[in-house]
């Protein structure tokens, strides 16, 4: 049986984060979502859903799926969840920009 490739499914844990981008949540949601249309994906929808006290996960739906991150400022860490079907599109500039600007 041949295997058929439709996606690539990224899943990425970033630790020692910048504490004080993570607490400003709409500011660390436009830098995720400008990375991610600077990288040429399509970004046609986006919402920010903040937890109390702190925390927030950021998604964008993509015309090629879907990106997420969400975030614990209060331990530096966040997890991004990246799937794509843009197969011709290198994903490794984008994952080394989000880690450049998280810290």
């Amino acid at each position: 049986m041949e295997r058929l490739l439709l996606g690539e499914h990224y899943i990425c844990d970033f630790s020692h984060c910048d504490r004080d981008l993570l607490l400003d949540s709409e500011h660390c949601h436009a830098l995720f979502a400008q990375a991610v249309r600077e990288s040429g994906l399509t970004v046609v929808d986006e919402g920010l859903y903040k937890f109390s006290p702190h925390g927030f996960t950021s998604f964008l739906l993509l015309a090629e799926s879907h990106a997420s991150l969400h975030a614990w400022p209060e331990y530096g860490y966040c997890a991004i969840d990246l799937f794509t079907c843009n197969l011709n599109l290198d994903i490794m500039p984008l994952l080394e920009k989000l880690r450049q600007f998280l810290g």
